[in-house]
């Protein structure tokens, strides 16, 4: 995946997203792509794929993401049609508000980085 982290780089500097430390927790990564997903900042094709291509390797992927790939699978499997944006912009609200509760994150509020 590494010789994909300059192609992402690139896709979201032109999408108007400020550059993203991969250094950080994988947590904190995910979290703020899924926010800038659900405010409308950052393209939702662009940030569904940087989570669900990029980051799935980084650990065992957690189930908020997962059902942000079913529900784009799913929905133009079982519908016909892809997802509403508004239940894709859900959904990445949804995983940016259980980032901070993953595995790898650390439980101790005092160790979370600030908003």
């Amino acid at each position: 995946m590494k010789e994909v982290e300059p192609l992402v780089r690139q896709v979201l500097a032109e999408s108007g997203f400020p550059a993203i430390d991969l250094q950080r927790e994988p947590w904190v990564v995910a979290r703020d792509v899924a926010q800038a997903v659900a405010e409308g900042t950052l393209p939702i094709g662009k940030g569904a794929d940087f989570l669900i291509l990029e980051l799935r390797e980084k650990w065992t992927t957690p189930e908020e993401i997962w059902e942000l790939n079913l529900l784009i699978d799913d929905g133009k499997a079982l519908r016909g049609a892809p997802p509403a944006d508004g239940e894709l912009r859900q959904q990445a609200s949804k995983i940016a508000e259980a980032a901070p509760g993953w595995r790898d994150a650390p439980q101790d509020p005092d160790l979370l980085p600030p908003d």
